[in-house]
């Protein structure tokens, strides 16, 4: 059983690595020309996408300008530029459209939204595709419109992860950066479960420092969480450090931790240093909660996830995604319980040289 959770540990994080570097991302619009249209005329839109190998489709995909839920524009014609590129030519109706600007909420609707699909590259979409100028004349008739039912969103031929316009591959970090802050909480956790047994026993060294041992590692996972974020935010933000309210809060709660290991150094009396520390260490695993989970969705912040919205979106975390984000997940906690029990073993060899020392 001691072997068993190392042995589990590695083939997940090993899983997760290989899993989430070489799954690719499904065909994706990443961008459109021009993003003027006038009504009463034709649209050629030149559509250009990412991942995608329209030359080998030989057709079979369809295309259409959505203007809210019900209505939507469907392409009259599709021509194929090369592997990369579409010309999607659409008939823009006359008169006033019935474009959605706003959602039930009040928040910016998608429309005009741009869907495409094809039997090999599935389904994809870019949001408030293009301007259109509304021309002067008759309003536009329900013929002029197709219907959303009949619309095909077909079926992709490989395993893919989702393509999103602003992360692009950089959604592979999902995997790295986001199982860090779970496994250290998990780790904190404990390190937590452990101050509270020398509490209760403080005769037992072991549990001091197994609960020191925990917070080193946990704190490290946190290290590698933030940093990881800092570079995730400079492809999709523009900035290594925004001073996102999630971004700063999390520095918080890490300088927070960093304190308990320079309140563990202020003291020479081990019995002193061991039960000081664990009172702090449960006060300080109770400020997480409100900086890491409360404070940042009480506020408008950048982070998927905050100001009350959901983390993740069906296409955001969707099955494939699924099948590597959670074993990742349980594999750095796996990890994280092995690095920390070696860390704590050093430390008791370390104590017992120095008494043998004395």
């Amino acid at each position: 059983m001691n072997k068993l959770y190392k042995i589990l540990g590695v083939l997940l994080v090993g899983y997760s690595i290989l899993a989430g570097m070489l799954i690719p991302l499904s065909t994706g619009i990443t961008g459109v020309s021009p993003r003027v249209a006038q009504g009463g005329e034709e649209l050629a839109l030149v559509l250009q996408a990412y991942n995608s190998n329209f030359d080998a489709e030989k057709g079979g995909y369809k295309a259409r300008i959505r203007l809210n839920p019900r209505e939507a524009i469907c392409a009259k014609k599709i021509e194929v530029n090369n592997a990369q590129q579409l010309t999607l030519f659409f008939d823009i109706p006359l008169g006033k459209l019935p474009i959605q600007a706003t959602t039930a909420d009040g928040k910016k609707s998608p429309f005009p939204l741009l869907e495409m699909s094809g039997q090999q590259g599935g389904y994809s979409s870019l949001e408030s595709v293009v301007y259109i100028k509304d021309s002067l004349g008759a309003d536009s008739l329900a013929p002029s419109f197709c219907a959303i039912e009949s619309f095909d969103q077909g079926v992709e031929s490989e395993v893919t992860f989702p393509f999103l316009n602003i992360l692009e591959e950089t959604i592979r970090n999902l995997f790295y950066h986001v199982p860090m802050w779970f496994a250290m909480m998990f780790l904190l956790l404990i390190s937590v479960g452990y101050s509270i047994l020398y509490l209760w026993k403080p005769e037992v060294e072991y549990y001091d420092t197994q609960a020191s041992s925990f917070a080193v590692i946990g704190v490290l996972f946190g290290i590698i969480g933030i940093t990881t974020g800092a570079l995730w935010a400079k492809h999709t933000w523009g900035a290594y450090w925004s001073f996102d309210v999630k971004q700063n809060t999390s520095a918080v709660a890490l300088l927070i931790y960093l304190a308990y290991f320079v309140l563990r150094s202020s003291f020479d009396d081990m019995d002193k240093r061991a039960r000081i520390a664990a009172i702090y260490n449960i006060f300080a695993f109770a400020t997480l909660i409100p900086l890491l989970y409360i404070v940042p969705r009480m506020v408008d912040s950048l982070h998927p996830g905050m100001g009350g919205n959901p983390a993740f979106s069906k296409l955001d975390l969707d099955n494939t995604m699924r099948m590597v984000f959670y074993p990742a997940v349980i594999g750095w906690m796996l990890m994280g319980i092995w690095m920390s029990n070696l860390v704590g073993r050093v430390e008791r060899l370390t104590r017992r040289k120095l008494e043998m020392e004395e």
